[in-house]
């Protein structure tokens, strides 16, 4: 088995997250092989029994506490301090629910270490939309103009396509969404699980929750699985998704307003893409 990285994509407001997670790892993922790394930005963390590097990307990159980095540019700090080709994409709020398919996911590493045209594998059917079948076993190709070709649920990736994805300007969403347009011009291999393979609640090689917190509010899939596991959160200080307030009509408009020169900036960025 040749050596991967798993990276907790993480921020520090997230740190209730951190302990549940990681005691669900142990529990669904005990031989696992990767080399674990937590993205935050100025904490320290531990859990008995892994052996987890904590980033600090702001803190070892001077950024000041008084001050936020974008979603992208801590998510590019993480990657250039990660010694691995290949990385395993996590986030601190997909609880794992049942074991892990340690196997499958060491073949599909294997497979990418071995086959340097693939640059992403999807490992799960909630992320991206099939084209056709591959000459790889239960993997499709995946279709290039789609909205989120690039995901950020669990996935294997090339670290080198991640930094050439990433704008450090962008949050998560827009990654996602502009990402996958940069991807679509550089059009580089992706694949995807065949579907009839991997199924939601049937057959999952990484069976988590799709996710945990949303808008900031707990899931409430999370409460029978942390009640399983002995899990105690105080669910009172985030709320939970269904009590969730319906944002101001004026919000609405102002991230529409705000967003207009990001598609602009993203739309210069893909015209140069396009003639390089």
């Amino acid at each position: 088995m040749k050596e991967y990285s798993i990276l907790v994509n993480t921020c520090d407001k997230f740190e209730d997250c951190w302990n549940p997670f990681f005691k669900l790892w142990t529990v669904y993922w005990p031989d696992c092989k990767g080399k674990l790394y937590l993205n935050t930005e100025h904490k320290n963390y531990e859990f008995k029994g892994l052996d987890i590097v904590p980033l600090k990307v702001c803190k070892n990159n001077n950024f000041p506490k008084s001050e936020r980095a974008t979603w992208s540019q801590c998510l590019k700090w993480a990657l250039e301090a990660m010694d691995t080709d290949i990385v395993l994409y996590m986030q601190e709020d997909y609880f794992l629910k049942d074991s892990v398919k340690n196997k499958e996911v060491e073949y599909y590493v294997n497979l990418m270490q071995n086959n340097t045209v693939i640059k992403c594998i999807h490992l799960t059917d909630q992320s991206v939309i099939a084209e056709g079948r591959s000459n790889y076993k239960n993997l499709d190709t995946v279709k290039y103009k789609q909205r989120y070709r690039v995901s950020c649920q669990a996935a294997l990736w090339r670290k080198s396509e991640l930094l050439e994805l990433i704008r450090v300007n962008e949050d998560a969403w827009e990654f996602e969404e502009f990402g996958s347009m940069r991807s679509a011009v550089l059009q580089n291999d992706y694949y995807v699980v065949d579907r009839n393979y991997v199924k939601l609640n049937e057959y999952e090689i990484i069976p988590y929750i799709f996710t945990g917190i949303i808008q900031g509010r707990w899931y409430e899939e999370v409460i029978p699985l942390f009640k399983e596991h002995k899990i105690k959160v105080d669910f009172s200080k985030r709320g939970f998704v269904k009590d969730a307030p319906k944002k101001p009509f004026f919000k609405r408009v102002k991230y529409r307003l705000n967003k207009i020169p990001k598609v602009i900036r993203n739309y210069k960025e893909l015209k140069r893409l396009k003639n390089e």
